[in-house]
């Protein structure tokens, strides 16, 4: 069972109504006792009570059953915040937009993300109307929340009309993006907009592709969990890009998201992934961008290869100053055992063989679980997820892993990001690489990921905080960057009004602002071809006009060029005058899949089992030259030479050639 999944089945009373994601083995056949929801072919997302989860799990009609996962923002680099030792442009700058007739007219834009300033300027038209069709605040439960959601409010453009006429428009609406603004620059909605859809009436403008499209705003948010911040979770989200093409009706519509986390396979098996993928294949005319994430230089991310009876041990750095909670997750084939012991900095040592679980306890206090999960039913590998809870002590833990039975021998493990604050935990500099960076839910097939790029520097570098490919299957991501460094877009209104010698446009810097400049150009692209283009179009459409690489066809950090809009929008209305490819129809939320792994004889999942001892710490040799923990928390600290290294053809512990040859050990992909 998915660990999320035993957290949440353990984590309140029987009777109460929970949200799941379930990938069914039929879409036709849905077990009883559960309220769909959204519906993504064979992937669902539903409601049922807790007490039913277990049954739900054991159904033969179900091959997966996902707990919501808690969503990040990828807070963009406000100026104060840029790393010191960052090459930084002279101020912001941004390339000149495309000279095309295309505004995004006919075309719905949805946007989820946080924060949206609908009386902004730049979301207007001249009679200062508003160009939302609809804005829905998932915050709350009310007695007007949307079905079949039931959470939430959604407000219309009448109902906005009315609120932008008033005094006050946030009080009338009962929505303020500065509570989405804690940092007090400008909510990261409005920014992301702004550049996707502003139609520049701002004074001072300089971004906003598709200035004609309709916009559809999904504020995402989750019931309080505890230690992060409220920004949505995985069902929401599902059930927000839902919400969008519902809305959207048969236009062309382009969703956008700059969100995610940092856990999972990253192999584009997720649920989530896998709805995606279904949604954006069933019809023409729909496309999802998504940024790739900031996480390059985070230390979020180690892997090795080892043998049989080889030993590796993986540091787990924990500030005392981190005061949330902390994951750490790792993936290995279907076809390998590993013994794996967790060490706390005190030297209590915790063992759990594969297909068992434990709680972290020691003396009488409840540190977190760990658990070890054979042949998760999505990848087909094994899983070893271990939660600490804020209780559990800081400093050096350590995961000490032996290969027992090896074919394959790979591993890759990710720690989930907190979603704000400096004190985040990490690997030791040493183990950590910027490879396999990229934002867990980025990594679909179908989907369109983007990087991030200096438009300021004639060489056009890749941004240092751009995460990088590949997938850990070993795909191209990102397909292709943007600029994402310090861009001067739409600044929301702030807590208390705009004070007179305020500026309403404001600079940041993310990955979150480069996907737009795509989702953007994909808007203009929809209106310029004049008839829905299929997502594979759109694809080879945007990678087929990028600006090419000086030093090769692709890159871990570049993906396969650079953005032209305008080449690819002039592409759009070249092959908008032919005839549409005949539609090659696909099973409902087909995608490529993972094979079984080889036979073998189940392990049960006992509720509780493990051995847990205490032994001295004791340093590995290998580690010695590390600095000490309170030294060594800073994470904006110099990353190491694998960190900064620009070189994408260097080996970095497993070789991209290497990783394509061995896939097929235990992954058949297809389109």
């Amino acid at each position: 069972m998915d660990p999320a999944l035993w957290n949440l089945m353990e984590s309140g009373p029987s009777d109460e109504e929970v949200s799941v994601i379930v990938r069914l083995r039929d879409a036709n056949v849905v077990p009883s006792g559960i309220r769909v929801v959204a519906n993504f072919g064979t992937i669902l997302t539903a409601r049922l009570p807790r007490g039913g989860v277990q049954r739900l799990w054991e159904d033969d009609g179900v091959i997966s059953v996902k707990a919501p996962r808690v969503l990040l923002s990828p807070a963009p680099f406000e100026d104060d915040e840029l790393d010191a030792g960052a090459e930084e442009s002279a101020s912001a700058q941004v390339p000149p937009l495309p000279s095309v007739p295309e505004d995004g007219r006919g075309v719905v834009v949805g946007i989820c993300d946080w924060g949206f300033d609908f009386t902004h300027a730049n979301f207007r038209r001249p009679d200062g109307t508003t160009r939302l069709r609809a804005l829905w605040d998932q915050r709350g439960h009310h007695a007007s929340s949307p079905a079949p959601y039931g959470y939430g409010r959604v407000h219309r453009a009448p109902e906005i009309d009315a609120a932008l006429r008033s005094a006050d428009p946030f009080a009338a609406l009962d929505y303020d993006p500065s509570q989405s603004d804690p940092g007090g620059q400008g909510s990261h909605g409005t920014h992301v907009a702004d550049i996707l859809a502003g139609n520049r009436r701002e004074p001072g403008s300089s971004v906003g592709l598709a200035g004609g499209a309709d916009l559809i705003f999904v504020h995402l948010s989750a019931d309080p969990v505890e230690g992060l911040a409220n920004f949505g979770d995985s069902v929401r989200l599902l059930e927000g890009l839902d919400f969008v093409r519902r809305e959207a009706g048969d236009a062309p519509c382009v969703m956008h998201l700059s969100a995610g986390k940092t856990g999972g396979a990253h192999c584009g098996e997720t649920p989530f992934e896998q709805a995606v993928d279904a949604m954006v294949a069933s019809r023409p005319g729909l496309a999802l961008i998504q940024s790739v994430g900031n996480y390059a230089d985070s230390a979020m991310h180690t892997h090795v290869r080892i043998g049989p009876d080889q030993s590796h041990v993986i540091v787990w750095l924990i500030s005392p100053r981190d005061q949330t909670p902390n994951e750490l997750e790792l993936w290995y084939s279907g076809h390998d055992v590993l013994d794996a012991t967790l060490v706390s900095p005190g030297g209590v040592e915790f063992d759990v063989p594969l297909g068992q679980r434990t709680h972290l306890r020691h003396r009488d206090e409840d540190w977190g679980s760990f658990h070890h999960r054979f042949n998760e039913p999505n990848s087909g590998m094994n899983h070893i997820d271990i939660f600490l809870h804020r209780s559990a002590p800081a400093g050096r833990w350590r995961l000490a892993l032996r290969g027992r039975e090896i074919v394959d021998g790979r591993l890759h493990a990710w720690i989930e990001r907190d979603a704000r604050g400096r004190h985040q935990s990490r690997f030791l500099r040493s183990q950590a690489t910027s490879r396999y960076t990229t934002n867990t839910i980025a990594n679909s097939f179908r989907a369109i990921a983007v990087g991030a790029y200096d438009a300021g520097r004639p060489e056009r570098p890749a941004a240092y905080f751009s995460s990088r490919g590949p997938t850990a299957d070993g795909r191209q991501k990102p397909e292709l960057v943007a600029p994402g460094f310090r861009i001067q877009a739409a600044r929301s209104t702030p807590r208390g009004g705009w004070p007179s010698d305020e500026p309403r446009l404001t600079v940041k810097s993310g990955t979150s602002m480069a996907a737009p400049w795509v989702s953007g150009t994909v808007a203009l692209m929809f209106q310029a071809a004049g008839r829905p283009l299929g997502i594979h179009e759109i694809r080879s459409l945007l990678i087929g006009t990028a600006d090419p690489l000086p030093d090769g066809p692709s890159s871990t950090r570049l993906g396969y060029g650079y953005l032209n809009p305008a080449a690819a929008v002039d592409a759009a209305r070249r092959i908008g005058a032919e005839p549409p490819p005949p539609r090659r129809d696909v099973a409902a939320g087909a995608a490529p899949r993972a094979r079984d792994p080889a036979e073998r004889p189940p392990i049960p999942m006992p509720g509780q089992s493990a051995a847990v001892r205490t032994a001295a710490p004791e340093a590995d040799t290998d580690l010695d030259a590390e600095a000490e923990l309170e030294g060594d928390t800073d994470l904006d600290a110099e990353a190491d030479t694998d960190l900064d290294a620009e070189a994408d053809t260097e080996d970095d512990a497993i070789g991209l050639d290497e990783l394509h040859a061995a896939l097929t050990e235990f992954s058949e992909r297809a389109w």
